[in-house]
Formats: structure tokens, C-alpha cells, sequence
């Protein structure tokens, strides 16, 4: 076989070997059904903690990072601390809210890192009563750190309609 054949056999194996240890199904199927639940587990907590107004709660599953946590509607939080205050100020004016999903959608892309992507409506009822609803889509990355699935990057946009 000529140098040149074997130098092309194995620039065509290298991405092949690549997407084989990359592939999230070869996390095993009992593994990544535990994976996905503990995921939902955690968004579950997540909603629940917004719901109740409770900033604190929610932004204890976000990881502490200062390189783009979250981007929202065209604007990056820098920080965790940066996202944490602007969604504090945005709650502020609000009673009640809750999250309906038209969609959901969990990829485990390792045992440690998983990719959220979901879109629904959100709504609310402000405290001068009147209510609002608006469409939205996200993506989440998660990432487990000491044992707690936590957030390392969100994004939450309202889709142009």
C-alpha cells in the first residue's frame, strides 16, 4: 500500500473515530434514561423556583461563570451576577407566572454534559393585574458539577411571528 493511501485512510478515520466517541448513544440507554430524568428533575425545579418568584432558588442551578452565562432576547449576560440581577429586575413587576412547552427536546452529548431545547409560552399576570403571553424559545446546557446537574449556558429569545 502506498504512502499516500495510507495517509488518506487515515485522515478518513480520524472523524470517523471522532463521531464514535463524540455520539451521545454511546452513553448507555440505562444511563442516559437516568441522565434525561435528572435533567427534567432539574428544569422541573428551575420552573418552579421562577414561578414562586424565588431568584435565589433558580439561580442556585445556574454554575458560577463570567463568560456569557445567558443571553436573552439579543443581550449577553456577561456574568452569572449580571444575569442574576437583570432577571431579579425583571420579576419585579410581575404576580404570577408560569411556562407551557409546545416542545422538549433532551440530548445527553456525555455523561456530564447535556443539551436542552424546548419552546412553549410564557405567561404572566403583572401586579397591576393585566396579563401577558408570550412565545419563546431556549436552549440550556447543563453540565454536572460535585454531583448537581447546573446550568452552563442559556439562551431565551421570543421568536419573530
Amino acid at each position: 500500500m502506498s504512502t499516500a493511501l495510507r495517509v488518506l485512510l487515515l485522515l478518513a478515520y480520524i472523524p470517523v473515530v471522532w463521531i464514535a466517541q463524540n455520539n451521545p448513544k454511546q452513553v448507555p440507554a440505562d444511563q442516559q434514561q437516568a441522565i434525561e430524568r435528572a435533567i427534567v428533575d432539574a428544569h422541573a425545579k428551575m420552573q418552579q423556583a421562577a414561578r414562586q418568584g424565588d431568584i435565589d432558588a433558580l439561580y442556585e442551578y445556574v454554575l458560577e461563570m463570567d463568560k456569557g452565562v445567558i443571553i436573552e432576547d439579543g443581550r449577553l449576560r456577561q456574568t452569572r451576577q449580571e444575569a442574576l440581577e437583570a432577571t431579579r429586575q425583571g420579576m419585579q413587576g410581575l404576580k404570577d407566572l408560569s411556562y407551557s412547552y409546545t416542545q422538549k427536546y433532551i440530548t445527553v452529548i456525555s455523561p456530564t454534559v447535556v443539551l436542552w431545547v424546548g419552546e412553549g409560552t410564557s405567561s404572566a399576570t403583572l401586579k397591576d393585574g393585566r396579563q401577558v403571553s408570550v412565545p419563546f424559545a431556549e436552549t440550556i446546557v447543563f453540565m454536572l458539577k460535585d454531583g448537581k446537574w447546573k446550568v452552563l449556558h442559556a439562551h431565551r429569545s421570543i421568536p419573530n411571528r
